[in-house]
């Protein structure tokens, strides 16, 4: 069900403070916190005495006290003290997660932490690179990570879920191309020649006819970012020339919680009007209400799987290529783990 050997968003770093966050990822109880020096640490979220979860326990330094008995936790795992008593049992060990604190947000790593390379996390870097001004939440969903992934990869429903804010009447008229790159999946569409959606419209005067973009690429097991614009119509932008448009990059991270729900990270950046308080506020708005309505459409859409009859299959249509391709490397990466 879930590839583990990989990394996770698990929280926003402004999410960890002085206080434990629980959290669960994968069907899993996870605890975090933040050592002495501000370093974020992750263990399983139940004590080795007696299964209460730490996370209603306290921080204390590079250690957490479960808040039933008193046992002491380091940042590893590590039973540093029992109250009452001068030695630990053996076999009070809990397990300790890889968390690195990068992009604005914690990262876990669910699998063997001998696997765990910083060099595999996801290129997220739009989310504090000084050029670039990114805003985002997390949503929690009552839906299979596996659908929001899906809703992201097939664009085509912009025009129907998003009509007032991301769609125009175009989208779906204009085919895609998928691609694959390794296990990485691309799914390109170019709307030439047509009005521009209204966020665009608001965010950067555009009113004229448009050729606009949809790049997005797929990495395992669910992370997404997609390369989003438009430029006046026949001013080269499939060749590369933007200067007569916008561009702007809608990222996005779920990580599962159980089988039927998930943490749905994204940010949303771009890189002109930087200083601009009031668009940077129009477009959090604008962007977090479309992402919104995905997050009500998906929910609706795990209630009507969850009641279908056992008989019922799903069809497939043209728009489904880069679902299906990343479907694919996902199962087979998950075999293979498993394996």
């Amino acid at each position: 069900m879930f590839l583990k050997n990989c990394w996770y968003v698990a929280a926003w770093n402004h999410e960890l403070g002085d206080a434990s966050l629980a959290r669960t990822l994968l069907g899993e109880p996870v605890v975090f916190f933040r050592d002495a020096d501000g370093a974020p640490a992750a263990l399983e979220d139940r004590c080795s005495h007696r299964s209460a979860p730490l996370s209603n326990g306290t921080v204390e330094g590079d250690n957490i006290r479960c808040g039933y008995h008193g046992l002491l936790f380091g940042r590893d795992g590590g039973c540093r003290e029992v109250p009452g008593q001068s030695t630990v049992p053996p076999g009070s060990a809990i397990r300790s997660y890889p968390v690195i604190e990068k992009w604005r947000w914690i990262w876990i790593w669910m699998g063997d932490p001998a696997q765990a390379d910083e060099k595999l996390i996801p290129d997220f870097h739009w989310n504090d690179d000084p050029e670039w001004v990114s805003q985002g939440d997390r949503f929690h969903v009552g839906g299979d990570y596996r659908l929001l992934v899906d809703n992201l990869l097939d664009l085509s429903h912009v025009q129907y879920v998003h009509a007032s804010t991301l769609g125009t009447e175009a989208v779906s008229d204009f085919p895609v191309e998928t691609r694959r790159d390794g296990d990485l999946v691309h799914v390109d569409r170019w709307i030439m020649d047509g009005p521009p959606p209204p966020m665009f419209q608001k965010a950067a005067g555009i009113t004229g006819e448009v050729d606009r973009w949809q790049l997005i690429t797929w990495n395992a097991p669910s992370h997404v970012v997609i390369d989003v614009g438009c430029a006046a119509a026949g001013t080269g932008a499939r060749q590369g020339n933007r200067d007569q448009g916008m561009t702007m990059y809608s990222n996005h991270s779920i990580t599962p919680e159980t089988e039927k729900s998930c943490h749905y990270f994204w940010h949303h950046a771009r890189n002109f009007n930087l200083e601009d308080e009031d668009l940077t506020a129009f477009l959090r708005k604008a962007t977090g209400g479309a992402f919104f309505e995905d997050v009500d459409i998906i929910e609706r859409q795990q209630k009507s799987i969850d009641s279908a009859p056992d008989d019922f299959i799903m069809v497939d249509i043209n728009a489904d290529g880069g679902v299906l391709q990343a479907s694919r490397i996902l199962d087979r990466l998950i075999s293979e783990e498993t394996a």
